[in-house]
């Protein structure tokens, strides 16, 4: 089985006090409560998404706790309904663990809250109906959504880039398709030339020479040779997050609407 890893941010070790990280590799078998909290999360979501019914939403989870920067959602997914089915299912870019490789990924809720959170609790993204329906007719088409992937997966990724790529950024740069109404779209360089005109703005985290240093000499996943050498050595490096996702949405699409959707409370098991 492909192991994987979904988090564009994570704390994961120390070097010299604090440094990025990858979340590390781990064959241990899920504890249980994280198990029952992945599917209570899911049933509590599936249940918010019964009662909006949208065509297509977006929906972030806690991977790592990032309140230090001043953070609380570190990975995004597209949300839509399998026609088939009828189940609710998401789909979004995911890091072969370990590895600087990455693939498109089509799971089920539970699934989504498997990966040993931090925190259960979610942040739901609807869309305006116009809006969705843009969405939806591009996440059908596997050219469309595939045509701004890039394989090479970058955990902090310059958002004006296109060496690597993470699971935010593409979310994000699949959004100029769907909302750059008649501007053809074909390329992750005219995705980020649009970001730059509609007036994007990433997420700027304070990183030392040290935590740049120790990120890149132990996990393979994580790069800062794409960010501009004067943000660079400035210790600014800018990156496509949640928050900075969603203060955009609501630029392009005012009427897109946030629903918190809380942790859930575990009874415990009987003996």
């Amino acid at each position: 089985m492909l192991r994987r890893f979904s988090c564009s941010i994570a704390l994961g070790f120390a070097l010299h006090g604090a440094a990025f990280a990858g979340q590390a590799c781990s064959d241990t078998p899920p504890r249980p409560d994280s198990v029952r909290m992945a599917f209570n999360s899911a049933s509590d979501l599936a249940a918010e998404l019964d009662k909006e019914q949208p065509q297509v939403a977006l929906l972030a989870r806690v991977g790592q706790d990032l309140s230090k920067y001043g953070l609380r959602y570190s990975h995004i997914a597209f949300v839509l309904k399998d026609p088939a089915s009828g189940n609710w299912r998401t789909m979004h870019l995911l890091n072969e663990c370990g590895t600087a490789h990455s693939a498109i990924w089509k799971e089920g809720l539970a699934n989504f809250f498997l990966d040993d959170l931090f925190s259960y609790d979610s942040l739901l993204i609807i869309p305006s109906a116009a809006g969705q329906q843009k969405i939806l007719s591009k996440l059908q088409d596997p050219a469309q959504y595939l045509a701004l992937f890039t394989p090479d997966y970058n955990m902090l990724a310059y958002p004006f880039a296109t060496r690597y790529e993470n699971s935010n950024q593409w979310v994000l740069e699949l959004l100029t398709v769907m909302y750059a109404d008649n501007l053809k779209i074909d390329s992750r360089e005219k995705a980020q030339q649009w970001l730059k005109l509609m007036g994007y703005e990433p997420t700027t985290l304070k990183l030392g020479p040290m935590t740049r240093l120790g990120g890149r000499m132990f996990r393979a996943n994580v790069a800062f040779d794409d960010h501009p050498n004067e943000r660079r050595f400035a210790d600014k490096i800018d990156i496509v997050t949640v928050v900075s996702m969603t203060q955009f949405m609501q630029k392009i699409d005012p009427a897109v609407k946030l629903i918190p959707i809380p942790e859930p409370k575990l009874t415990p098991l009987p003996n």
